[in-house]
Protein backbone atom coordinates (compact mmCIF):
# COMPACT_ATOMS: atom_id res chain seq x y z
CA UNK A 1 0.00 0.00 0.00
CA UNK A 2 1.53 3.78 -1.20
CA UNK A 3 1.90 5.80 1.96
CA UNK A 4 1.02 8.99 1.96
CA UNK A 5 3.61 12.24 2.54
CA UNK A 6 1.59 13.62 5.00
CA UNK A 7 2.19 12.07 8.49
CA UNK A 8 -1.71 11.39 10.13
CA UNK A 9 -1.13 10.92 14.05
CA UNK A 10 -2.02 7.31 15.53
CA UNK A 11 -4.84 7.77 18.41
CA UNK A 12 -3.51 9.42 21.30
CA UNK A 13 -0.94 11.18 19.62
CA UNK A 14 0.29 14.39 18.78
CA UNK A 15 1.52 14.84 14.68
CA UNK A 16 3.77 17.88 16.23
CA UNK A 17 2.35 19.93 13.55
CA UNK A 18 1.55 23.99 14.54
CA UNK A 19 -1.50 24.53 16.10
CA UNK A 20 -3.96 26.72 13.72
CA UNK A 21 -7.00 28.55 14.98
CA UNK A 22 -9.78 26.34 13.42
CA UNK A 23 -10.62 27.49 10.49
CA UNK A 24 -14.43 28.79 8.87
CA UNK A 25 -16.12 26.21 6.37
CA UNK A 26 -18.23 27.93 3.98
CA UNK A 27 -20.42 26.90 1.34
CA UNK A 28 -21.97 28.28 -1.15
CA UNK A 29 -25.22 26.84 -2.75
CA UNK A 30 -26.32 28.27 -6.55
CA UNK A 31 -29.37 27.40 -8.40
CA UNK A 32 -30.35 29.63 -11.50
CA UNK A 33 -32.75 31.61 -8.97
CA UNK A 34 -31.39 31.51 -5.55
CA UNK A 35 -27.55 31.32 -4.11
CA UNK A 36 -27.21 30.68 -0.56
CA UNK A 37 -23.96 31.73 1.07
CA UNK A 38 -23.34 29.72 4.65
CA UNK A 39 -20.64 29.94 6.51
CA UNK A 40 -20.13 27.64 9.69
CA UNK A 41 -17.21 28.18 12.02
CA UNK A 42 -14.70 26.05 13.11
CA UNK A 43 -14.71 27.19 16.71
CA UNK A 44 -18.33 26.31 17.37
CA UNK A 45 -17.66 22.75 16.09
CA UNK A 46 -17.09 19.66 18.74
CA UNK A 47 -15.69 16.63 17.41
CA UNK A 48 -14.21 13.49 19.52
CA UNK A 49 -10.90 12.54 18.23
CA UNK A 50 -12.40 9.40 16.91
CA UNK A 51 -15.40 10.89 15.09
CA UNK A 52 -15.60 11.29 11.28
CA UNK A 53 -15.40 15.24 10.48
CA UNK A 54 -18.24 16.10 8.94
CA UNK A 55 -20.12 19.92 8.74
CA UNK A 56 -23.84 19.49 8.27
CA UNK A 57 -25.66 22.41 8.01
CA UNK A 58 -29.56 21.91 8.70
CA UNK A 59 -32.49 23.53 8.84
CA UNK A 60 -32.34 25.12 5.22
CA UNK A 61 -35.95 24.85 4.40
CA UNK A 62 -36.71 28.09 5.63
CA UNK A 63 -34.51 29.41 2.50
CA UNK A 64 -37.33 27.64 0.32
CA UNK A 65 -34.62 25.98 -2.23
CA UNK A 66 -37.39 24.11 -4.23
CA UNK A 67 -36.36 20.22 -5.28
CA UNK A 68 -37.44 21.68 -8.87
CA UNK A 69 -34.79 24.16 -9.15
CA UNK A 70 -31.98 21.72 -8.68
CA UNK A 71 -31.69 20.79 -12.20
CA UNK A 72 -28.48 23.19 -12.26
CA UNK A 73 -26.77 23.57 -8.88
CA UNK A 74 -23.08 25.06 -8.27
CA UNK A 75 -21.57 23.77 -4.96
CA UNK A 76 -18.66 25.57 -3.69
CA UNK A 77 -17.27 24.45 -0.12
CA UNK A 78 -14.44 26.69 0.93
CA UNK A 79 -12.44 27.16 4.11
CA UNK A 80 -11.19 30.58 5.51
CA UNK A 81 -8.41 30.91 8.13
CA UNK A 82 -8.78 34.49 8.12
CA UNK A 83 -12.33 36.60 9.24
CA UNK A 84 -10.80 39.38 6.60
CA UNK A 85 -11.54 36.56 3.82
CA UNK A 86 -8.49 37.19 2.66
CA UNK A 87 -6.76 33.66 3.60
CA UNK A 88 -9.44 30.90 1.33
CA UNK A 89 -9.32 27.78 -0.15
CA UNK A 90 -11.44 26.19 -2.41
CA UNK A 91 -12.13 22.47 -1.77
CA UNK A 92 -14.84 21.94 -4.14
CA UNK A 93 -16.29 23.95 -6.78
CA UNK A 94 -18.25 22.49 -9.24
CA UNK A 95 -21.93 22.23 -11.42
CA UNK A 96 -23.96 19.29 -11.37
CA UNK A 97 -27.95 18.19 -11.29
CA UNK A 98 -29.14 17.64 -7.99
CA UNK A 99 -32.51 16.23 -9.74
CA UNK A 100 -32.17 12.72 -9.75
CA UNK A 101 -29.19 11.95 -6.78
CA UNK A 102 -28.85 13.89 -3.99
CA UNK A 103 -25.24 12.70 -2.83
CA UNK A 104 -22.68 13.94 -5.30
CA UNK A 105 -18.61 12.59 -4.77
CA UNK A 106 -15.93 15.04 -5.52
CA UNK A 107 -12.41 12.81 -6.74
CA UNK A 108 -9.12 14.38 -6.24
CA UNK A 109 -9.47 17.39 -4.04
CA UNK A 110 -6.79 19.51 -4.20
CA UNK A 111 -3.34 18.59 -2.98
CA UNK A 112 -1.67 21.68 -1.76
CA UNK A 113 1.73 21.50 -2.98
CA UNK A 114 1.73 17.82 -3.74
CA UNK A 115 1.85 16.80 -0.46
CA UNK A 116 -0.91 14.47 -0.58
CA UNK A 117 -1.73 11.61 -2.19
CA UNK A 118 -4.68 11.01 -4.82
CA UNK A 119 -7.62 9.80 -3.76
CA UNK A 120 -9.28 12.34 -0.96
CA UNK A 121 -12.61 12.33 -2.08
CA UNK A 122 -15.26 14.79 -0.90
CA UNK A 123 -18.65 13.47 0.38
CA UNK A 124 -21.77 15.96 -0.49
CA UNK A 125 -25.06 14.88 0.60
CA UNK A 126 -28.16 17.11 0.59
CA UNK A 127 -31.12 15.68 2.02
CA UNK A 128 -34.89 17.22 1.56
CA UNK A 129 -37.93 18.04 3.74
CA UNK A 130 -40.46 17.30 1.57
CA UNK A 131 -40.01 19.46 -1.95
CA UNK A 132 -37.39 21.60 -0.23
CA UNK A 133 -33.73 21.55 0.27
CA UNK A 134 -33.14 21.21 4.27
CA UNK A 135 -29.61 19.98 4.85
CA UNK A 136 -26.31 19.73 2.88
CA UNK A 137 -23.37 17.83 4.60
CA UNK A 138 -19.75 17.50 3.92
CA UNK A 139 -17.08 14.99 4.40
CA UNK A 140 -13.42 13.90 2.92
CA UNK A 141 -13.17 9.97 2.28
CA UNK A 142 -9.51 8.18 1.68
CA UNK A 143 -9.93 5.75 -1.36
CA UNK A 144 -7.03 4.01 -0.77
CA UNK A 145 -7.44 3.86 3.24
CA UNK A 146 -11.27 2.86 2.51
CA UNK A 147 -11.79 5.35 5.99
CA UNK A 148 -13.53 8.85 5.96
CA UNK A 149 -11.22 11.81 7.61
CA UNK A 150 -11.36 12.13 11.53
CA UNK A 151 -11.70 15.74 12.25
CA UNK A 152 -7.72 15.70 13.26
CA UNK A 153 -6.59 14.42 9.53
CA UNK A 154 -9.27 17.46 8.20
CA UNK A 155 -7.16 20.08 10.38
CA UNK A 156 -4.47 19.02 8.94
CA UNK A 157 -5.16 18.63 5.57
CA UNK A 158 -6.71 22.49 6.00
CA UNK A 159 -2.91 23.26 7.38
CA UNK A 160 -1.80 22.51 4.52
CA UNK A 161 -3.29 24.88 2.40
CA UNK A 162 -2.55 28.55 5.09
CA UNK A 163 0.79 27.26 7.06
CA UNK A 164 2.42 29.11 4.52
CA UNK A 165 0.68 32.63 5.14
CA UNK A 166 1.35 32.23 8.74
Amino acid sequence: MEKSPVVMAEEGEHSGAKELAKPNISIVYTTKSKKLTLVESGKNREFSHNDRFQIEIVDLSRFEVPKSSMGDVTITWEVVYKKDWQNVATIVKARRSLDTNLRWLFNDLPAPEDLIRRGLTADVKVSLNGDLLDKISLEIFIENDKRYFSPDDTLRYLQCFFFSKN
